[in-house]
């Protein structure tokens, strides 16, 4: 009755409290902090881990790799110059965009394993993004105008306008884009018109924006949109065709007038017939008693 009851005194505190053994806590899960400028990332653990609980940070950067910070007490070769380590909590002196992420806080002890993870952002103003936009466009085919900023943090969104009007990113809510058949991405920047008209001439820019800083944009180009030059590409066909039918004319006038070399003719080749010497004698080569060769002709 009383091991029940104490049971039942743990589950109601337990419950009435919310305290549970073995925690991983942090003041901070979200860090954002401007670029050359320190920042502390914090971690705090439950007793129950123990007096001599072993504490890591590992590090995992945007693109899911993982690197450990601090392991066995010391700091790794990346962080050695400008990270130190107090009560479980980690201080960066400065920390550059290539800091971005999200750090795990694990702590080990008595058998037990905890975590908490604190996502750093490392705040940089865009810079003026690059801009790829054709001056010239054939009507109907498809033509991607791009837009990219490789610096700013958090990754900046885009914003094209043309003809210095924003162009929303869902056109067909708005009456005056009713008609309109680009797609705009603003994560990515890209601006495709799937099949442009000469309506889509114009001059075009892109911005970027994130909140760390005041907006950039790239300069504006002029892009016009052309229809098809048919009349082009049927004189380059007839020209073409003529140069064809006067290349034949030249190789038949030229084979006419023997510029041309023949192939060779076969000519007889000798065959040697081999003659023994007489058995009469006579002539002065069998005289000597030796006999020759003798060649002739076989038509």
């Amino acid at each position: 009755m009383i091991t029940s009851g104490l049971v039942s005194v743990a589950l109601l505190l337990y419950a009435t409290t919310g305290v549970n053994g073995f925690t991983v806590t942090t003041t901070n899960a979200n860090v954002r902090v401007r670029e050359n400028q320190g920042v502390d990332l914090t971690c705090s653990h439950s007793a129950d881990f123990g007096a001599n609980a072993r504490v890591e940070w590992k590090y995992n950067d945007l693109k899911g790799s993982q690197t450990y910070v601090f392991f066995d007490g010391k700091a790794t070769t990346p962080y050695a110059e400008r990270v130190t380590k107090f009560d479980g909590n980690v201080r960066f002196s400065k920390v550059t965009r290539k800091d971005n992420g999200v750090y795990d806080c694990e702590v080990s002890g008595n058998g037990k394993f905890g975590e908490v993870k604190v996502n750093l952002t490392v705040l940089v103003p865009p810079s003026p993004p690059v801009c790829r936009i054709p001056t010239s466009v054939t009507t109907g085919w498809k033509t991607v105008l791009s837009c990219y900023d490789m610096d700013g943090s958090p990754p900046p969104t885009y914003k094209w306008y043309k003809n210095g009007i924003l162009l929303p990113e869902n056109p067909s809510q708005f009456p005056a884009f009713k008609n309109a058949t680009y797609k705009l991405n603003p994560r990515d920047g890209n601006l495709v018109l799937s099949s442009p008209s000469k309506m889509d001439s114009g001059q075009y820019y892109c911005e970027a924006i994130n909140d760390a800083g005041p907006p950039q944009s790239c300069r504006v180009v002029k892009m016009e949109v052309r229809d098809r030059n048919v009349g082009g590409i049927v004189a380059g066909v007839i020209v073409a065709l003529l140069l064809l039918v006067l290349l034949a004319l030249g190789l038949w006038y030229a084979k006419k007038k023997g510029y041309l070399p023949k192939k060779s003719e076969s000519k007889p080749k000798p065959s040697v017939v081999y003659q023994p010497p007489s058995l009469y004698g006579g002539g002065d080569e069998e005289e000597d008693g030796e006999f020759r060769q003798k060649s002739s002709f076989v038509v």
